[in-house]
């Protein structure tokens, strides 16, 4: 069965009609706003249930941030059916000193990564409530901060080519997300130390795969 987040879903991106008005002056309003608009802006796109999950905006929280332009929202039709995805806004932007993001340059990798990182987070949210989310080199989607512990979080999906290389130079601690285990099944002898998950962990009350004696176990 195909996970919800599987490239071979027939995915279309339709990013928002990008407009030249000012990003305006509006203040950080509630409480987690700040941290969600980092946590966006630094991994790049977020869906609509991700985001109430993760920060508990409802839909007022998040049509005032529409409006104040520090989000902006973007459909991804996946087998027909639209989500509504977000990522940082003009404002947002600003008030982050970050460039405004070009989504109409992303790939469908590079989307589903950022919904797949935040999936994590939601699930790791549920079970871990204290965590920072940074920003991370590539191949990597980002990084989760758990006390002083570091993880740079891989997210696997096609193509994969040139990951080998990476992971030969990289020395943090990992953790890996997969679709299938026979996805990760070629890069394994590079990942003998990391954490493994698959989607379907995603789910619920997850426990890490780690390779032991040549597979990978929980």
């Amino acid at each position: 069965m195909l996970s919800p987040f599987s490239i071979r879903h027939n995915w279309t991106f339709c990013p928002a009609d990008q407009t030249d008005q000012e990003p305006g002056n509006a203040p950080i309003r509630y409480s987690r706003e700040a941290e969600a608009l980092k946590a966006i802006g630094r991994i790049g796109m977020i869906g609509s249930v991700q985001i109430g999950r993760l920060f508990g905006f409802q839909r007022r929280h998040l049509r005032r941030m529409l409006h104040d332009k520090k989000i902006v929202q973007h459909t991804l039709v996946k087998n027909k059916n639209p989500i509504p995805v977000f990522t940082l806004g003009s404002r947002g932007a600003k008030l982050l000193n970050l460039p405004e993001p070009n989504v109409r340059t992303w790939t469908t990798e590079r989307i589903l990564k950022s919904l797949v990182f935040f999936q994590f987070c939601c699930a790791l949210n549920d079970k871990q409530k204290a965590f920072q989310i940074h920003t991370a080199p590539q191949p990597f989607t980002g990084k989760v901060t758990i006390g002083q512990d570091d993880r740079s979080v891989l997210i696997l999906r096609e193509p994969m080519e040139g990951l080998d290389d990476a992971l030969r130079q990289t020395a943090a601690p990992i953790i890996v997300i997969a679709e299938s285990l026979e996805q990760v099944q070629p890069l394994s002898h590079l990942l003998t130390n990391a954490k493994l998950l698959l989607d379907e962990d995603l789910k619920g009350d997850y426990r890490f795969y780690r390779w032991y004696n040549g597979k990978w176990i929980k």
